[in-house]
């Protein structure tokens, strides 16, 4: 079996709802043109030449998304054609161009310490080869341009259908027309929401906090991927779009996501830690179920209302009503002054959130374990022969939410680490224990649970109480004042150039590399 059963399945289930690929009765010059340029694309790929095809296919798709998205363009999308082959240097110039070797490193250091990553692992390596080999075009919000990939190419009658995780991430394959149109349309989603929004600007204000960036992540990639499904459906007014059922989108991602092991696409995602390749896949899917739940409610513009309040956190995506109907705003953790020692230098801070607590204690109840999450904040250190000492402060709910999440926690601890000493029974609200010097602890106090791991007894007891006088603070929404994102060029010198066949090859933003590795600041 492989993917394109997934593909089938949500197929099924799309059906069964009664949504079917049809065209509107009187489409609009618009879409007239733009269905007439798909056409056209076809025909160019069916004489192979592939890349004047994606350049017919974004042509077409800037016609159509602004019925179907609501939203008109402002201006003519920048494109740049990259080869495959290319991938790697460029994704290794921008996350050294995005962060310092310092900030890096600190980022793969707080994976290892909560053991997301193995210690032995090449985080920067993998995550290279991964985006090489998943990403079929891609938006920059930086330099507003829309990135084509030319694939090398290769015998097309070796080639297999594209399932639903190849249409949304890309193959290194031979060249598919429905893949190539789909990616288009949901990367043009996204330069269409960048000339609204300045999404650029909008990742500058979460960067210090990963679940809040992960949380806009999936506003962004769930309205391009709810709009990718759309256009697959040819629905190109929108109108059965906004109408999908976010349960029944809910069931058909589960459904495929359940078969992942048995696709097609590239083999890194496949053999990635699971933090690395559930991170990547949460903002479509997730994403997908959040925006299609604000569209259920109240239509495409409630997608344009979100983009100026923002989710605030995972949580908020995993349960859309603590968004919409029952706001629940995260707390944020201010770490008070920690004091580890001259042997240990804090390499950086950050914050997990809901889903990223789900995905580490996923053999541990994991899910419910983290439902009642209400904020977190960590600080990693590294210490004497190289080792890892972690300060982690996280507040819930209610106390009920904390014993679970204790329980939970000191289970996935035991199995990390399993010469350190067995509890006798389920740990509710303290555990204490180590093997020689570093103490491993985990203390509930009311609402907010600490956990110390890796240093010497008494810097655990000093840290530990520095954690418990940590400040907490509800995070109020504040509207984003978003504006429409700057362009170098408009009117006609643009559309002149939208279509002129061009190499350079720009810098592409590892946003979603970034999400996927909780990166520590």
């Amino acid at each position: 079996m492989r993917l394109v059963t997934a593909a089938g399945v949500l197929a099924l289930i799309l059906a069964g709802i009664g949504i079917t690929p049809g065209w509107a009765d009187e489409p609009r010059a618009s879409i007239r043109e733009g269905t007439r340029l798909l056409k056209e694309g076809d025909g160019l790929a069916d004489r192979g030449q592939y890349t004047e095809a994606v350049i017919r296919y974004k042509r077409a798709f800037e016609q159509i998304l602004p019925s179907l998205r609501r939203n008109p363009f402002l201006h003519a999308v920048k494109r740049d054609v990259t080869k495959r082959e290319n991938l790697k240097a460029m994704l290794i110039k921008d996350i050294d161009e995005d962060m310092t070797p310092q900030e890096f490193r600190a980022n793969e250091m707080a994976m290892k310490a909560f053991g997301l990553i193995p210690r032995d692992y090449k985080l920067k390596e993998a995550m290279v080869q991964i985006y090489s080999e998943e990403i079929a075009a891609f938006y920059d919000p930086k330099t507003k341009t829309m990135h084509l990939i030319e694939e090398p190419r290769k015998d097309d009658s070796a080639k297999k259908k594209p399932g639903f995780f190849e249409r949304l991430f890309g193959k290194a394959d031979a060249f598919d027309k429905d893949e190539n149109k789909t990616v288009i349309a949901h990367e043009l989603t996204h330069a269409l929401a960048d000339q609204h929004y300045d999404l650029d600007a909008l990742h500058k204000l979460v960067k210090k906090d990963d679940d809040r960036a992960m949380a806009l992540s999936s506003l962004i990639e769930g309205e391009a991927t709810l709009a990718m499904l759309g256009a697959s459906m040819e629905d190109w007014d929108g109108d059965e779009t906004e109408k999908l059922p976010a349960a029944n989108l809910d069931l058909a991602f589960r459904m495929t996501a359940s078969l992942m092991p048995l696709a097609s696409g590239g083999k890194s995602i496949l053999s990635a830690p699971p933090i690395i390749s559930e991170s990547m896949v949460f903002p479509y899917f997730k994403g997908a179920v959040f925006c299609a739940r604000l569209t259920n409610e109240g239509g495409w513009k409630s997608i344009d209302t979100a983009y100026h309040t923002l989710p605030q956190s995972t949580e908020q995506i995993l349960h859309p009503e603590k968004f919409l109907t029952k706001p629940d705003h995260p707390m944020t953790i201010e770490l008070s002054a920690l004091k580890a020692g001259k042997d240990w230098k804090e390499l950086g801070q950050n914050v997990l959130g809901e889903m990223q607590i789900a995905v580490m204690l996923k053999k541990h109840n994991g899910a419910s374990a983290a439902a009642g999450w209400d904020g977190d904040r960590y600080a990693v250190f590294e210490g004497p022969k190289d080792g890892l000492g972690l300060v982690w402060l996280t507040t819930w709910d209610s106390e009920d939410d904390a014993r679970e999440f204790t329980t939970s926690y000191a289970r996935y601890q035991s199995a990390r680490f399993p010469d350190l000493p067995r509890p006798s029974s389920d740990v509710r609200d303290t555990l204490w224990r180590g093997v020689g010097k570093p103490l491993y602890v985990i203390q509930r106090r009311g609402l907010d649970v600490a956990v110390i791991e890796g240093f010497p007894p008494e810097t655990t007891v000093t840290l530990l109480e520095a954690a418990f006088r940590s400040k907490k603070t509800e995070l109020k929404p504040v509207p984003t004042g978003t504006r429409p994102a700057p362009t170098e060029k408009t009117g006609a010198e643009a559309a002149r150039e939208k279509d002129r066949p061009t190499e350079t090859h720009r810098s592409l933003r590892a946003r979603r590399a970034q999400r996927a590795t909780a990166p520590a600041r």
